[in-house]
């Protein structure tokens, strides 16, 4: 079975490898625990300290299975670390609820939302992630067309924030961008040939800036809903950054 394969796209559940990605979902109130196995070749003492962190959640304690137990609920042998856990991230939302939920004190705070449009790469979007919990973004707008879901890459390059990012998710990214068009959000886009500094720009009430691809930059279809377009300017000869560097800048201008 592949990774694709491993996860059910969209859904809550998703598995997560590596002795620290699984140390902290265990130690995450916002995750509930599943399944957790262990390969019996893993050190003594790393099997007990990940046994005394299941029972002190109430989880199960781990299922101390050889590396082939373990591989097949990672199905990443190169990464796993003779360790993997099944667990639920409770973070999880429709576009259509988080966009219902902006009522009361929540409507009257500035909304921040990060969009990704096609980027495909897991170390970009765990990295982009990260940067989203870190400046407070309100949430991640996460297509089902066009990214990949989430799984044990995706989380370990996050360096886990991803247990506490809310995840907006949409059909299209275009579906998802009108239902916060709909919701008042404005729609900024970021372009290296736009002509607005990102940095002379101050977020709208409701605002949400959307990333390009690695490769292509924004769809066309993206393009066409954008309120307005902003870049970031660059010096030396340099025309664009990284997806994953682009959203750290972002992220913290926005949160500003």
């Amino acid at each position: 079975m592949s990774r694709a394969d491993a996860v059910h796209r969209g859904g809550s559940e998703v598995v997560v490898f590596g002795r620290r990605a699984v140390m902290e979902a265990i130690a995450e109130p916002l995750v509930e625990v599943g399944e957790v196995r262990v390969a019996r070749d893993v050190p003594g003492e790393f099997r007990k300290e990940l046994a005394d962190a299941c029972r002190a959640r109430g989880a199960d304690a781990p299922m101390v299975t050889d590396g082939v137990g373990v591989r097949e609920l990672s199905h990443e042998p190169r990464h796993d670390q003779g360790v993997a856990a099944r667990v639920r991230l409770t973070t999880i939302v429709g576009v259509e609820s988080f966009t219902a939920s902006l009522t009361g004190a929540a409507a009257a705070a500035p909304t921040r939302v990060l969009a990704m449009d096609a980027v495909t790469n897991p170390q970009n979007i765990g990295m982009i992630v990260r940067s989203a919990v870190a400046s407070g973004m309100s949430a991640v707008l996460w297509p089902m067309v066009g990214s990949p879901w989430i799984d044990g890459l995706i989380v370990k390059s996050s360096a886990s924030a991803i247990y506490r990012c809310t995840i907006a998710t949409c059909g299209t990214l275009a579906e998802g961008l009108w239902e916060l068009k709909r919701a008042g959000f404005t729609l900024y886009g970021l372009s290296a040939g736009a002509t607005t500094n990102l940095f002379d720009r101050k977020p709208a009430h409701r605002a949400a800036f959307i990333l390009g691809s690695e490769t292509e930059g924004l769809a066309r279809e993206t393009e066409e809903l954008l309120d307005e377009r902003l870049s970031i300017p660059m010096r030396n000869g340099i025309e664009s950054l990284n997806v994953a560097v682009t959203a750290g800048l972002v992220c913290f201008h926005a949160a500003r």
